[in-house]
């Protein structure tokens, strides 16, 4: 069997029962016969006592009636006795009841007051159970406030000795540092001092030789009076907050450390409920939306924030978050800030619940993007323009990998190989660009050694035409990808240039000697014009020093006039004149058009220039030799009205020189039955027109179209370099400000339109 529980009532004890008469009773017996003693005695006269002793002690003086008499007294003795005993009896059963009554209920209270003691014994363990597995400590104050109890948890707790705190007041033992302290301390100290009950104070302890200083308490405590009102001092709890005060204050540096850290992130950080309620935001949320943190929390969004359209898209997704629960990324998505300024924000909403809501809520962090996006856009547009960079110059730009697989291509490496670059990237570029195939040696080379590598002069056929290319193959070098650039530059135009260079080197040098013998023809053209010139004034008639010669020797002067011009003498003299004249004004002409001093504009009269070329164009060796001025018919249609025009003379002279030229090959190599060319001068409000027309085979669309590109001629290989119309333009267009066009159609002729600005107005 299990030992009964200390808690258990105690049994209530039994009366115990005595064998035999009880004390009192014999007391009473004892009692009734003094009793019935003194009643006989009472009630018989003396005498018979006497004479009953007298009988009773004295036996010789016994007689009969005596002994009757005795007898009688002794019954009435014993009926007296007897009834005094019964007497007894009865008082003794009741006095016997009175004290078994009496004991029970001393044993009933004895039974109660041992379960209020047991009761109480309980309550004292559970109390001091509890308090000590308490974070509570008992204390108590005496009248002076001053601690005179501690129980043994308050050491336990705060690792504090009593004997430090015994003996002293609360506001001794307790820190005040600030302001706010001293003034608790105070209301504190009036309150004691009042008799006031209080709870929860906290203070800090502070005792001398750092016994466990700085702990956190919490006390509560009530007076306590004796039976006549008296005050006697304060009883009451403590409890030692000190880790909770260090929790509460690590969380709030913590939950400060985390505001600081959220308001100094850079992005938008917010919390909202269902209804648009801000819960948490951090600074840069409240900037944008131009109100304080403070002002922002606990405010539904469509009031703070004033676009109502942004305010319902954004409300929309954060419902959606919260009733699908899934987190949401939104890319881009616009909102005005309070300066009415559009920002691009990246998005993502997470739901989460908030403690103390029984609801879902969602939490959003947006990125500003608008620095980001307007990069990425310049980055675009950059790289847009580089490649509109790359793909408008002339040069085929190929970028391969260290396999030679294209990477990139510029628009005319796309035009050279007919692929695009979408199309064209991955392949091998010799496949995309076959005369280019021999070239992966030097791209490899190139990369191994990291300098670039040049062809020169690099021979190729395209569509049946001879080109020349110089291809440079240069190392790239980028973010650890390895490969090269191949620069092809068609130089076919720079070739023919030089070619052309060497020729004109050639021609400068006859230039140069034609000049020389212009001017040594001059000198002998000066002595036969001026020998014709003398002859005719020495045989003319009427100049009285021929006469006087003539009359001294003899001779009829004007017989030798007649002879001379019967015989066409005179005639042949004016010819040789003329001649001469001639050959000196073409020589001169000849000079002045080689001579190529700075372009200088003048006054220039229109008709005398355009003479000047047809002279010089009947007189050019090739014309001379091939083609024969003298079967084309050269119609003049001057306008009267345009007589000075201001240009470079020396330069349209050439203009000029070129149409001339063209003409006179394109008649004779078709052979045009009856070749004109007509020089035609109008004046127009601006300009001045120069017209050269001529009715030749005439041109069709195709070459109408590219009659004005360098290096483009219809005639064969030597005859022609395909520069005369191409420089012409140029010094029409580019230096004199003009228009030069041409108008022509197959067998109908061509007409070339020189238009020059009217800068000046010519001279009276």
């Amino acid at each position: 069997m299990s030992a009964p529980s200390s808690s258990s009532t105690p049994p209530i004890p039994a009366v115990p029962r005595r064998r035999g008469w009880s004390r009192s009773f014999y007391w009473g017996l004892a009692l009734a016969v003094v009793i019935g003693a003194a009643t006989v005695t009472v009630l018989d006269p003396l005498p018979y006592y006497e004479t009953l002793l007298d009988h009773w002690f004295d036996p010789a003086r016994w007689e009969p009636e005596v002994f009757t008499a005795m007898l009688h007294y002794i019954l009435w003795l014993l009926v007296w006795l007897g009834v005094v005993a019964v007497a007894a009896l009865l008082w003794s059963w009741l006095l016997r009841r009175q004290v078994t009554q009496r004991t029970r209920q001393l044993l009933r209270e004895l039974h109660e007051r041992q379960q209020v003691e047991v009761a109480l014994r309980e309550s004292e363990a559970r109390f001091r159970d509890v308090t000590e597995a308490a974070s509570d400590w008992i204390w108590e104050m005496n009248e002076r406030l001053r601690f005179t109890h501690l129980s043994e948890r308050f050491y336990a707790l705060t690792g504090i000795a009593p004997h430090h705190v015994l003996g002293r007041a609360r506001w001794e033992i307790g820190a005040a540092d600030s302001a706010a302290d001293l003034e608790r301390w105070r209301q504190h100290r009036e309150l004691l001092e009042q008799h006031l009950p209080f709870r929860d104070f906290v203070y800090q302890t502070r005792l001398s030789g750092n016994h466990n200083a700085g702990r956190y308490l919490k006390v509560s405590g009530k007076p306590i009076y004796d039976v006549q009102g008296r005050f006697l001092g304060y009883r009451g709890t403590g409890t030692d907050i000190t880790e909770q005060i260090r929790a509460e204050t690590a969380l709030r540096e913590s939950e400060l450390r985390l505001r600081r850290i959220i308001d100094l992130v850079p992005h938008m950080i917010f919390a909202k409920d269902r209804n648009g309620r801000f819960l948490l935001a951090n600074s840069a949320t409240a900037k944008a939306i131009g109100v304080t943190v403070d002002d922002l929390v606990q405010h539904p969004h469509p009031i703070v924030h004033s676009v109502a359209e942004e305010t319902e898209r954004m409300l929309a997704d954060d419902r959606e978050v919260i009733d699908s629960g899934i987190p949401k990324l939104i890319a881009e998505e616009t909102f005005t800030d309070h300066a009415g300024q559009t920002r691009t924000l990246q998005t993502i909403k997470i739901p989460f619940i908030e403690p103390g809501l029984n609801e879902t809520a969602v939490l959003g962090v947006a990125i500003d993007i608008t620095e980001q996006r307007r990069a990425k856009e310049e980055v675009a547009r950059m790289r847009l323009y580089l490649k509109n960079i790359i793909d408008s110059m002339p040069s085929v730009l190929i970028g391969v990998d260290p396999w030679g697989y294209i990477t990139v291509l510029n628009q005319p490496a796309e035009q050279a190989g007919g692929m695009s670059w979408e199309a064209a990237q991955g392949r091998f570029f010799g496949d995309v660009f076959p005369q280019l195939e021999g070239q992966f040696e030097q791209v490899r080379q190139a990369i191994r050694l990291g300098r670039p590598i040049k062809t020169p002069r690099m021979t190729l056929d395209i569509q049946g035409e001879l080109h020349y290319a110089d291809v440079m193959v240069y190392p790239l070098m980028a973010d650890s990808a390895s490969g090269a650039v191949i620069r092809m530059d068609d130089i076919t135009a720079r070739v023919r240039i030089e070619s052309m260079m060497v020729q004109t080197e050639k021609m400068l040098s006859v230039g140069g000697l034609a000049a020389g013998m212009a001017h040594e023809i001059n000198n002998p053209l000066g002595a036969i014009l001026q020998g014709s010139q003398n002859i005719l004034r020495r045989v003319a008639p009427d100049m009285p020093q021929n006469r006087a010669v003539a009359d001294a020797i003899g001779i009829d002067l004007d017989q030798l006039h007649r002879y001379l011009e019967q015989r066409q003498v005179l005639r042949f003299l004016e010819g040789i004149r003329e001649a001469g004249a001639r050959a000196a004004k073409i020589v001169a002409d000849m000079l002045s058009f080689s001579r190529r001093s700075e372009s200088r504009f003048a006054l220039v009269n229109l008709e005398e220039m355009l003479e000047t070329v047809l002279r010089l164009a009947a007189s050019d060796y090739d014309l001379k030799k091939k083609y024969d001025f003298k079967r084309i018919a050269i119609e003049r249609d001057y306008d009267p009205a345009l007589r000075f025009v201001s240009c470079d003379k020396t330069e349209i002279e050439q203009v000029i020189l070129n149409l001339l030229k063209n003409a006179a090959q394109a008649m004779a190599e078709e052979g045009t039955p009856a070749p004109v060319i007509t020089l035609r001068t109008r004046r127009e409000p601006e300009h001045a027109l120069i017209e050269v027309v001529d009715n030749g085979p005439g041109m069709d669309d195709k070459t109408l179209k590219r009659v004005f590109e360098p290096f483009f001629t219809t005639k064969d290989v030597g005859a022609g370099t395909g520069l005369g119309l191409s420089v012409s333009y140029f010094i029409v267009t580019e230096q004199h400000n003009g228009r030069l066009s041409v108008l022509s159609k197959p067998g109908q002729g061509a007409r070339f339109s020189i238009r020059l600005p009217l800068s000046r107005e010519a001279p009276p």
